[in-house]
Parts: structure tokens; sequence; C-alpha cells
């Protein structure tokens, strides 16, 4: 039976062979039952305010032996009006006992909840596990019956059969949904097969399978079932010098503000040769920003390439140091500028004017200036990578095209490498020499109206170092200035905070959500900057992932939150767990990661399994599809591994049955969401159902109020939580109390603010 989303099925079967059993179920599950304020009363304390269904009677129907029930069943299944439970007893003579009964009726209807209801049994619980699955489809119920007991377990059951109907209904949407989109596309493969152009798609999901691929792909020499068949498709397609250009694109497509990305790479042809093709990538996602697939466009360049390869090998250079001229670099600049506009990673000009050069040629001769001019050149172009431009516009000028700039603090590290390698002395025919550089940057954005333009931009910004005193960079927006100063200051200062101790770890208590009591404590580090105060991660942290001084920040977190397990366990009141959030950067140091947990947890007398690492969605899609290992290794060795702010960026969770997660961690806007809108609700009971099914456990996240409190519990599903209901982010001191407690009762307080986070309250 698939109902529509938010319709009850309220259908209960009463399974007796005595008539007033009957008469007494219909008295208790009446609807005008609902006037007795003690049930009421019970009701609303173990499920929480009571739902408007909740106000609805009960439909009963009765059948007085097992057979008769089976036909019952038989026939409500064949008009799909099924029942939602059913309360059978266990003796009834002459026929089937209710064990029995349970497995006919299982047999054509699995979905049936079950109370069975029982006083003295034939058989001990032993033979009634080995007849039938305790699994959470079958409840007890023990006589003498209790009214409110019943009326409970049929709220309970009813309620659970109606949430597996709707998540089943939704996952049958989605899937249709997926189907219909297949069959457009499989007709629209009869318009493309004879394109040069080869279209894709990825399932929006890790590892990012490829579920189809236009036919005329065999004008490369591959077959499309072939391709869509294997597990290594990508790696059979690309050349391997260009694998680490495709994985940056499609990080940058897993951005969730990004609207697509194109990267030129290497194909591999079925007969072993390689064609240069063009690839752009579209992320597609529903209105919750959550990745759906990943659509692809393939175009052949080859011929494009081989032209440009013979333009190259024009003498287009410049005599004097061999870089490129300046005819060169305009048109390189206006092809980057192009391909940005495709989606591809952003660029940088650099313009470079050596500081008093002409007194050098004054005072020293031409000769003198044309060996420091080629020494320049060499030192510029050491400082580089090998797909970056760098030009001589004439004179003492140099221009610098910078490809793939994923921030401009990436830039500014360039320019100040550059700057302090050409201030270094020269050796020049027997002249030790001087100069320094001033450097002016411009930034290639969506709101460059063209590549003239970032010329003129470069221009304006080297006149500006030159005015600030020379031997400087600058970029062209002062904004841009600012961000990239700001952004430089605080990476260097955290890196002086690490070896001064002024960084500091809060914990963050994780609870059983029902009993409150601590389950673990996650690290969260906080910096007592001199100027600044006290400042929170987020202020931080990302200028410490853009600037690489992450990796040392996640060594010392790790360190200090192992030796703080460590006093606490010598103090008898360790938690089970300790978590840390793990960066992408940290996963990508590879060996050094895993290294660095075995030493650690070795130094503090601790085990892998004492700690727990929190990752995003995003970072999980992004190490499988590089297919880093760092993870599983890490699981291997007893690492638990949680996915922090799920339920955000991806719409489906089946690609969780490959990874051996230990937790999911409902993102706070979920759970908010879920408590206003109907849709986010039965989303949230799938996922919380799925990962029941699969044994993953579930940490709430943001946990506020005594509702959300509520409705979480009512899924019925045991979970831990963590949010300022229970308790903020405390110091050791601090924590050690309140895991000397043991467990945390929170009082009722109103939403919390972030001018004025609630404190925690602890058992004494």
């Amino acid at each position: 039976m698939k109902t529509p989303l938010g319709q009850a099925n309220r259908r209960i079967l009463i399974v007796d062979d005595t008539a007033s059993i009957h008469q007494d179920f219909g008295k208790i599950l009446a609807p005008q039952i609902f006037d007795d304020d003690a049930l009421s009363s019970a009701e609303e304390a173990l499920f929480g305010a009571p739902a408007a269904v909740a106000l609805q009677g009960f439909v009963l129907d009765s059948a007085f032996q097992g057979l008769e029930a089976l036909a019952k069943v038989e026939a409500a299944l064949a008009k799909d009006l099924p029942y939602a439970m059913a309360f059978i007893d266990m003796r009834m003579p002459p026929g089937w006992d209710g064990l029995e009964t349970i497995e006919r009726l299982w047999q054509v209807d699995p979905k049936l909840q079950v109370a069975l209801c029982t006083a003295y049994s034939d058989y001990s619980w032993d033979d009634i596990a080995e007849r039938l699955e305790l699994g959470d489809r079958l409840l007890i119920l023990k006589k003498p019956f209790d009214a409110i007991e019943i009326r409970q377990m049929a709220s309970a059951l009813t309620v659970k059969w109606q949430m597996t109907e709707d998540a089943a209904l939704k996952m049958n949407l989605l899937e249709q949904a997926v189907e219909e989109r297949t069959r457009e596309l499989s007709d629209a493969n009869v318009i493309v097969q004879n394109s040069p152009t080869i279209l894709y798609r990825l399932r929006g999901e890790p590892s990012f399978p490829l579920m189809y691929i236009s036919h005329n792909i065999t004008k490369f020499g591959h077959l499309a079932a072939h391709l869509v068949a294997s597990a290594n498709w990508a790696q059979e397609l690309i050349h391997p010098e260009d694998q680490d250009k495709v994985d940056a694109a499609m990080a940058r497509v897993l951005d969730r503000h990004a609207a697509g990305a194109s990267i030129e790479f290497r194909l591999r042809t079925g007969d072993g040769d390689w064609r240069w093709v063009e690839n752009r990538y579209v992320p597609v996602r529903d209105h919750d920003g959550r990745l759906l697939e990943v659509e692809g466009i393939i175009i052949d360049i080859t011929e494009r390439k081989l032209a440009e390869e013979k333009i190259a090998q024009l003498a287009r250079t410049d005599g004097l140091t061999g870089l490129a001229n300046r005819a060169t670099l305009i048109e390189r600049l206006h092809q980057a500028f192009a391909a940005t506009r495709r989606g591809a990673t952003p660029f940088a000009i650099f313009y470079l004017d050596l500081d008093h050069f002409k007194r050098i040629n004054d005072t020293l001769g031409h000769p003198i200036g044309d060996l420091l001019l080629q020494e320049v050149a060499r030192r510029i172009k050491a400082c580089v990578r090998e797909n970056d431009v760098v030009a001589r516009l004439g004179g003492d000028e140099f221009a610098i095209l910078q490809l793939d700039i994923g921030d401009p603090s990436h830039c500014a590290s360039l320019a100040a490498k550059i700057r302090d390698r050409l201030v270094l002395p020269y050796s020049l025919d027997g002249n030790n020499v001087r100069v320094s550089v001033s450097i002016g940057i411009s930034t290639c954005t969506q709101e460059t109206p063209s590549a003239d333009t970032l010329l003129t931009q470069a221009d304006m910004a080297l006149y500006r170092s030159k005015e600030k005193g020379r031997n400087q960079y600058h970029f062209h927006s002062e904004e841009i200035n600012q961000e990239v100063v700001d952004r430089m200051t605080i990476a260097n200062d955290l890196k002086q905070a690490l070896e001064l101790d002024e960084l500091e770890l809060h914990y963050l208590p994780e609870v059983d959500l029902g009993t409150g009591r601590i389950l673990g404590m996650q690290a969260q580090v906080r910096w007592n900057h001199p100027q600044r105060g006290l400042l929170e991660a987020d202020t931080f942290m990302p200028a410490a992932e853009k600037t690489g001084t992450v990796i040392a920040l996640g060594h010392w977190l790790l360190d200090r939150a192992c030796q703080q397990m460590r006093q606490w366990r010598d103090q008898g009141m360790s938690p089970p767990v300790i978590a840390i959030k793990l960066s992408l950067a940290q996963l990508k140091s590879g060996p050094d990661l895993i290294y660095d947990v075995l030493r650690t947890t070795a130094r503090w007398n601790l085990c892998p399994w004492d700690l727990r690492f929190d990752v995003t969605e995003a970072t999980l899609a992004q190490t499988k599809w590089t297919h880093n290992d760092v993870l599983p290794r890490l699981r291997e060795l007893g690492v638990k591994i949680a996915i922090d702010d799920f339920g955000t960026e991806y719409s489906s969770f089946d690609y969780l049955k490959t990874y051996r997660v230990n937790h999911l961690k409902i993102a706070q806007a979920f759970i908010d969401s879920a408590s206003r809108d109907a849709a986010s609700a039965t989303t949230l009971r799938a996922i919380i159902n799925f990962a029941r099914d699969v044994g993953i456990g579930i940490i709430a996240e943001g946990v506020e109020t005594q509702e959300q409190r509520s409705s979480l519990m009512s899924t019925g599903s045991p979970m831990n939580a963590q949010g300022y209901y229970f308790s903020k982010a405390v110091s050791s001191e601090q924590a050690a109390e309140l895991l000397q407690a043991g467990s945390i009762v929170p009082t009722t307080l109103p939403t919390p603010t972030a001018q004025d986070p609630p404190p925690p309250e602890a058992t004494r």
C-alpha cells in the first residue's frame, strides 16, 4: 500500500478466541477514550505533544481464530487496505496458536506490526525467538492488560507502520524520477550519437559512478556499456599525468556553490592513443542544494591543440631571456579568460617591474643589465609551476599568468616568493648587484568584463606597489588586498600561537538523547589571541586551511585531546570516546596522518578506538573520488568515523552501504527544517530508519529545545545528541565536572542566542 504522505493507517486487527476481549479492546481504542485525562497525560509524557492524528480513533476488526485472521489479512491486502498492526492472543484452541498465526500472517503481509498477548505460554522465550524474528515488528503485551499500555502500543506500532510506508514511498518516487530521466536521455541518445559531443551522467553520491554515457564514445574506441559497468572508468579514460587536474576540477564541482567546471585533459582511445578533450561538468542539485547528479560534456579539441603547438613552435619568445613575449602572453591570457567563462579554475595576472633598473644600466652598462635580466628570468621561472606562463614584456617589465588558483592567498604566496628570491644578491661578470621588484596582481572573477581589463588592473596595482615604497606586491582591489593581508597575518600569527601555547581546547558533550548520559566529548580549538581575545575556530580555521597551517594545528589538537583523555582516564571519569573534526588537507597528508594517530595514541597510552574523527560529506566525497584510502586505513586501526553535517550535500544515502562509518551526525539545519516541514520530517525519519537497518549510529547536532528532543525521541530509535539544550562547549575543568556527574539533566530554557548561550546543568 502506497498511501500519500501524511495520511495515516489506523487499521487494527484483534485476534482472540474470547468475545469479551474484543469488547475490551473496542472500549480502550475507541475515539471517546481521549476524554480520559490520565491517559492523555501519559501518552503526552511518552510521545511528547500529541499530533493531530492522535485525536482520531482506530479502525478495529475482529477474528476469533488464526485461520479467520489470515483470511481477513488477505482480503484487506486485495482491497489495498492493509492492517497496520494486530493484537494476537497466544492461546486460541482448537486452532492455530499465536506463534503459528503470526508466522502465517507474516508470510502474506511482512509489514504487519504485531503485539503478542500472553500470560502463561506453552513456549519459552527461546522457543519464541527460534520460531519468530524478535525484531522491531513484534512486541509482547503481558496479561492482565493495562488500558494505557494498549493505547500506547497501538499508537506506536501504527505510527511506525506509517513512517516505514512514507519513507518507502518517497524512495519509490525518487527512483521513478531517476528512471524517467534515464528514459529521456536514452531517447536523446539517438540525437547525440552522431554528434562530436559526448554526454555522460554521474550519480551524485560518492564514488560518483557512471550512470550513462552516449553511444558515440565508440568514436574513441570504447563501448558505453563496458564503461558504465566499470568501477574504474575514470582511470581507464584519463591520462595519469592529467588525473590531478581532473580531481581538482571535480572538487570544484562538489562545492555546493559552484555552477560548473571545465578542464582539458588527454583521453585514452581504445587502441591506446591519446586525444585532447575539453570536459565540462554541470552539477544538478535539488532545491535544498543536495547533489543529485553531475552531467558532463566531452568535446574533442585535438586539432585545436595541434594548431596551438604549431603556433608555439614559431619563435614567439623573447630573444634575450627565452621567455614568452607580449604577443604570446596576450594570446594565452585570452584563452584562459574564455576557459574561465566555461567553468575553468580562476587565474591571475602579475605585472613585475624591477626597481631602479635604469641605474644599473647607467652605472654598469647594458651588457650587465642584460645579464641581470637573464638571471631574473631564471629565478622567476624557478618560482612558478610548469603550466604557468612567464613573459618579458620589454625592458625590465615581466608578467606572469598564474593558472589554477583556488584563493588569492596563493597569489600572495607566489608574489612573496618571487620578491624574496629576486632581492638576493647577483654576481654578474665580477659585479655584485642587488635589485628589488614591485608587483601588481589582478585576479580573474566572474565580474571581470574582459581579459584586457585584467592587464589594466594589474598595471594599476603595480603603480600602487611603487607608490607605497617598492619591493612589495599589491592586488588591484583594496578589498582583496586587505583580505589576503588579514588571512596571511592570521596564518602567521597562528604559527606563533602554536609555539607560544596560546591555543586551548573546549569540549562539547555528546549525550544519550533519552537519558542525558554522557557518551563522548568533541574537542574544539579556541585561540587566546593577545589582541583579539578568545576566538572561535570559525574565525581562524579557514585561513589555516587555505595556507596549510591546518596540518600543524591538527597535530596539536590531536595531541592535546589525547593528553586530556589520558588525564580523565587516570581520574576514573573518561568518556567512551573523544571526537575531533578532520579537514581535507589532513586527509591529503596520507600516511603522515596515520602515523600521527599511531604515535600520539601510543604516547598517551591510548588506543585508536578511543578516537572518533568527524568528516563532512563533501570531504568524504573528494577522498572517494581521488581514491584516498586514509579513512579506510584508520577504520582498520579501530578509529571511529562519523559523517558531519549529514543530509546537506547529497539527496541519496545509499552510498553509505559501501562505507564503514560508525555514526551519522545530522545537521542542525536539517533538524530545524524537519520540525517545520512535513517532507523534511519524512526524510529525517527515513535516514534514521536506514541508519538503524545498516547498523550506523545517529548523532543529532544542535538540539536546542525540548520540542526538538521530543520530536527526535518519537522516532523510537536510540540516538546521541549535542546542542545547547544539554550543554555548550565548555572548558576542560567544566567538562571534568560534567564527566564526574556522568549525565546532564537539561533545564527547560528559551532558545539560546549567540549573545546569551545557556549554561549547562549537571546532576550532582
